[in-house]
């Protein structure tokens, strides 16, 4: 065979190699075109890369990727690039993987950018082709030992979405222009599968906020109902006495801002009433307080209670449950009796008080909440954090900002005001226009001691109204004399009710023959010192 026979049988060798090589490329386009119509969204990367791979051993390059392009502020930028190499290359991959993450690599593909921006298609044969605008470009591509490369800009509805890349870094290579065409229909494969991924992922998003504004409507709206059937008299704070005016002097100063507040105060006291005076007067007053008693849940219920629990957590769990603190996202959640939270919650607790985060009951995902807690307690904390039963940590997390609610029987100035608002509150309308109070039932309110404080005045003013006839309100008071009377009072607060009532029979008479200090045996001035001690003022 001469030599011009050698060059035409040689020649078509390498036109049925070329051939061969089309026909493979042509299939594989029309089995990933198929492919990802119904792809699952949650299978896409890993298809891409699977399929780069392909590509890439298909048309002899060691490293086959796809760039997701971004404008951000009217630059451009790549997403983390879905990227394919041998796994011989693996060992080499991984010395340069913590460099490729950092936010600065991305940098030197200025040029890139710059070229796909512009629709351009960048191949050069060796890294001396590429210009000298380019040269970082270059610097980046020595250090990784790529020979070659060709990239090509992909474009979606008339806007470049991405970049399609071949790089060789074991031999010297070059693409025909012909097969850019070809690469550009793989690309837009890849990038409509990757906007139809992003799309469904957004409106799953979409969907997931708008169930958790349901959730939180529904919630609202539940809590408010609640509310309104057991008529909660939001941030209606009774009185006039001058402890009280401190109290909501207090109140004041800390509602508009995020900081934990802490209400202590006996039974009855309304601890309750003060916290939705605080959130009411706070920013987060367009949503309703959340509330929960710690006092009236099991301890195997209450953590499900607070921070909610996953499916199938623990027996009964059939569902995902949100608790408080999810639901009570940007308002504030009242823990009323927070001293009966099992110490095993105290260490969670104070994670959510100081980090703003937590985990759900079963589960290992980290939620997190912006709520603002008011808690409340009749317990005393200092005295439970020394016998052990109260964190000392979580005491002074709690404590920023402490306001002590005194019992009534030191509000003694309070009480018209208190009978006339509950009179209000439970009387029918006829029966507020006709009921009185008279000076002595005052008189008689206000010498007695009130172990129940505000609560149990309201329930002995609502039972007065259902048995007092005419127009006068008859209030029977429980017995006070003897033990019963001073049963769990302290030695000064004996003292200072006997000194309270003498100074009502005498008028507040202090000085003189019938005076409240002649009767007590004492000189008038030592009866100022024991008032001043007490804390006794005259009713205004």
């Amino acid at each position: 065979m001469d030599e011009k026979a050698d060059k035409v049988v040689g020649g078509s060798a390498v036109e049925a190699s070329a051939f061969a090589e089309l026909l493979q490329f042509e299939h594989l386009l029309s089995e990933v075109s198929a492919k990802y119509i119904n792809a699952p969204v949650a299978h896409i990367e890993s298809i891409i890369r699977a399929d780069l791979g392909r590509l890439g051993r298909l048309l002899g390059a060691d490293r086959c990727a796809f760039y997701r392009l971004v404008r951000d502020r009217e630059a451009v930028r790549f997403d983390v690039p879905y990227v394919w190499w041998p796994s011989a290359d693996d060992e080499q991959i991984a010395r340069f993987l913590p460099w490729i993450r950092s936010p600065q690599f991305f940098e030197n593909f200025e040029y890139f950018f710059r070229k796909w921006s512009q629709g351009e298609v960048v191949q050069f044969y060796r890294l001396e082709d590429l210009p000298e605008d380019a040269e970082r470009l270059r610097q980046v591509y020595a250090q990784f030992g790529v020979k070659s490369a060709l990239t090509l800009p992909i474009s979606v509805g008339g806007s470049t979405v991405g970049a399609l890349v071949l790089a060789t870094v074991r031999s010297l290579r070059r693409w025909p222009e012909d097969l850019v065409p070809r690469l550009r229909l793989f690309g837009e494969v890849l990038a409509n599968a990757l906007i139809r991924k992003e799309n469904e992922e957004s409106l799953w998003s979409a969907l997931a906020e708008v169930k958790r504004l349901k959730e939180r409507f529904e919630a609202d709206y539940a809590y408010v109902n609640e509310e309104l059937q057991i008529e909660h008299e939001i941030g209606d704070v009774v009185g006039k006495s001058e402890v009280l005016r401190g109290i909501l002097q207090k109140a004041q100063q800390v509602a508009p801002t995020n900081v934990t507040v802490l209400i202590q105060g006996e039974t009855g006291t309304g601890k309750g009433v003060l916290a939705r005076a605080i959130h009411n007067a706070s920013r987060r007053r367009s949503r309703p307080l959340m509330q929960v008693n710690c006092a009236t849940l099991s301890p195997g219920l209450i953590e499900s209670e607070l921070f909610g629990h996953e499916k199938g957590a623990f027996t009964g769990a059939a569902a995902r449950r949100v608790g408080r603190f999810e639901l009570a996202e940007g308002t504030t959640l009242f823990l009323d009796e927070i001293g009966e939270l099992p110490l095993d919650l105290q260490a969670k607790l104070l994670r959510v008080l100081q980090d703003g985060e937590f985990e759900r009951v079963g589960g290992s995902s980290t939620v997190r909440t912006d709520v603002r807690v008011v808690a409340a307690t009749n317990r005393d904390l200092e005295k439970e954090v020394e016998a052990g039963r109260f964190r000392s940590d979580l005491w002074y997390r709690l404590s920023v900002f402490p306001i002590f609610v005194p019992p009534l029987r030191k509000r003694l100035e309070d009480i018209p005001l208190f009978v006339d608002w509950f009179v209000g509150k439970h009387a029918t309308q006829a029966a507020r226009r006709t009921l009185r109070v008279s000076k002595a039932t005052l008189r008689a309110l206000q010498d007695y001691s009130w172990p129940g404080n505000v609560r149990e005045l309201e329930n002995l003013v609502e039972r007065a109204l259902i048995t007092s006839s005419g127009r006068e309100l008859q209030i029977e008071l429980p017995e006070r004399r003897g033990a019963v009377a001073i049963a769990g009072l302290t030695l000064a607060e004996v003292e200072r009710e006997h000194i309270l009532r003498v100074l009502r029979e005498s008028r507040w008479k202090i000085e003189g023959r019938h005076g409240a200090a002649s009767r007590l045996g004492l000189k008038p001035s030592t009866l100022r010192a024991r008032m001043q001690k007490l804390e006794i003022y005259r009713p205004v």
